[in-house]
This record gives structure tokens, sequence and C-alpha cells, in this order.
């Protein structure tokens, strides 16, 4: 015999569950070995997981690729193992492989391959561009073609696209690179104007920030060759050092605010904190020593006013081959022997060394040259 019970609180649960099994069959669908939740449901394939409106929508034969968001993978048709997690990520990718996009619009436009992309907009842009690894909100976001990129940071290598083998770490971190290959910039700012320039590295807040077409600059510390613009072949390390360099090549400054009046010298070297040149564009010309500024081309300057000994371990040796001379002419000895009879002869020492450790007993370089200055050659 049937029981006919009128109790409302069992009607309505049969019907509750009725309802989620109708909604969980219209929703949830099983295609292959795929496993699909939400409208519509995209054709069959093997190993897909999709969760999103529109997620893989348009996929065909694409194998083992997952998709988390609205329209993440939309566009994919062939393409296998990607991983899209984010609205619209992945969204145009139809052939390309093994790219992994975490985040809105992340890589939506790509059809290349091995890219990873976390951040929004991250490799927004990139169509072929394979290798790419970018880290950050719009990291690599131009990017089309360029390979083998990494770029980690907010904006870093922004407006990439042909480019490759660029890394940037930091806040807006080679910003302006479009074609320029072989960079690496560490810190924020750092070679933040380079569009072409090549193989430069840069290590430190607004490191070689103004660099735009200079190749194979080195800078190590913060503000280090900061307005170099089309310098190519320099080393800076340390805070500030070849901060005013402009065009000036292959240059070499060690130590903090180094060569910091260097603008468009070239082939200069300082070693020391505040070794320096007098100028901004003396050729040649080397300062060793904090503190040491060295005032001409084709000079050497060791340390600062305040040295008293310079020695080494055997006696500085300078060459008095004839065969390295020209241009003789010949002296009078008795006239020569005269003049110097006529120098005023004395005791001194330089200024700032102590009298009475530092004497020295001569004539002065004045004397001897407005006495032997000038021999009718120079």
């Amino acid at each position: 015999m049937f029981h006919h019970s009128t109790n409302p609180t069992s009607f309505f649960s049969i019907l509750i569950a009725v309802l989620i099994f109708s909604l969980s069959l219209a929703g949830v669908a099983g295609a292959g070995d795929s496993i699909v939740i939400g409208l519509p449901i995209p054709a069959p394939s093997i190993a897909n997981t999709s969760l999103g409106d529109g997620a893989l929508l348009n996929n065909d034969t694409g194998q083992s690729n997952t998709a988390s968001g609205y329209h993440a993978l939309l566009g994919n048709e062939s393409g296998n193992y990607n991983t899209a997690s984010g609205a619209v990520s992945l969204w145009a990718n139809n052939t390309g492989s093994q790219n992994t996009a975490s985040g809105a619009f992340a890589l939506s436009e790509t059809k290349g391959d091995y890219n990873t992309a976390s951040g929004a907009f991250a490799l927004y842009v990139n169509s072929t561009g394979t290798s790419n690894t970018a880290s950050g909100v719009q990291a690599l976001y131009s990017n089309t073609t360029g390979n083998n990129n990494t770029a980690s940071g907010v904006n870093a290598l922004f407006s990439n696209t042909t480019g490759d083998g660029n890394t940037a770490t930091g806040y807006e971190a080679l910003l302006s690179n479009t074609g320029g290959e072989g960079n690496t910039a560490n810190g924020s700012f750092a070679l933040l104007s380079n569009t072409t320039g090549k193989y430069n590295t840069a290590s430190g807040g607004s490191a070689l920030q103004s660099n735009t077409t200079g190749d194979s600059n080195t800078a190590s510390g913060t503000q280090a060759l900061h307005s170099n613009t089309t310098g190519d072949n320099n080393t800076a390390s340390g805070f500030n050092a070849l901060v005013f360099n402009t065009t000036g090549g292959s240059n070499t400054g060690i130590g903090v605010n180094a060569l910091v009046r260097n603008t468009t010298g070239t082939l200069n070297t300082a070693i020391g904190a505040f070794a320096d040149v007098s100028v901004g564009n003396l050729t040649n010309a080397t300062a060793m020593g904090a503190g040491a500024i060295v005032n001409a081309n084709n000079k050497i300057r060791l340390r600062n006013g305040a040295v008293t000994v310079i020695e080494g371990q055997v006696p500085f040796t300078a060459s008095s081959d004839k065969t390295k001379k020209e241009n003789f002419q010949p002296v009078d000895g008795e006239e020569v022997l005269g003049k110097i009879r006529g120098f005023e002869l004395t005791s001194w020492n330089f200024i700032g060394h102590d009298p009475k450790e530092f004497r020295h007993y001569g004539p002065m370089a004045q004397d001897f040259f407005a006495a032997f200055g000038h021999d009718g050659v120079g």
C-alpha cells in the first residue's frame, strides 16, 4: 500500500534535488576525457579542462589544455598543453602550444609557443614570439615577434616588439626597448630609454636610464651611466659613476662619483672614489686613487694632493733610447752651463707637506722652461 505524504518540507527537498541535477547536466559536460564547466560547451577533444563562459570555446583538436576564466583560450583550435587563468587570457591563441598565462588579458593575442605570462596584460600583444617570460602588470606588453625575453616588474620591457634575449627586472626596466637585443637591466628605471641599443648591462636604480642606442655598456650602481645616450663600450661601477657621460665611449669609472665630470671624452679611466677628469672632453686620461684629478689628454695622475711618497719595488724607468727620439738640434754646452749658473737655487717643500719631514733642493720648472723652453723647433 502506498502512503501519501503531505509534508511540504519533504516535497521541496525532492524538487530542489531534481533542479540541481538538471542544472548540472546543462552546465557541466564531459567530452572525451575533457571537463567543461560553463556554457557554451566547446567541441570534443582530449584531456582539456575549461571553467568559465566561452573558455576553450573553439577548441578542435587541441589536447591537454586548461582554461579558467571568461573567454580564456577562446580561439584555441589545435594548440596543446596551454594553461590560461584569467579573463580573456590566451584569447586569440589557436595553434600555439605550451604557453602559460595567468592574469586578465595575459598573452591575449599570442600564437607563439613556450611563453609564460603572469600579470594583467602581460605579453598582451605577443603574436609569434616564443620562449618569453613576463611577470608583472603589462610586462612585455607590446612584444610581437621577440624571442627569449624575460621581464619581471610592472611595465618591464613594455615597448619591446622584436628585440630578442633581453632581461629586465624592476619597475619600468627596459621600458622603451623595441628592437634592442641582449640587454640586461636590473633595477627600477634601469635602461629605461633604451630603444635599439644592444648588449648593455645595467644593475641599479636608474642605471643607464637615458641610453637609447648605445651598445656594450656596463653600469653597476644607482645612477651609474645615467645620462649616457649613444656612447658605447663604457664601464661604470659605483654610485653616480660616469653619471653625466652622454656620447663618450670606451671609458672606465670605478668608485663612487668616478669620472663624474666626463661627458663626451673617450678612452678615459678613473679608479677610486671621486677620481675624475678636470673637464668633460679629455681623451686617454687616467686618474688612479681616491680624489685623483687628471687635467690633460694622454696623462696619468696618481692619487690626490695628500700623497707624500710614491714608490715601487724597483726604480721607475723612463726610456732615453736614441732610436725613440727625433728632431735633433745642436746645443751650445757653454751657453747651457751659463744659464744654469744663473738659476736661483733654493730649498723648499710642497704645499701641505710637513716641512720638517719633506724638504727638497733645486731650481724651479719655470726657470728651466724660461731658459730652454724654445729651441727653434718647439
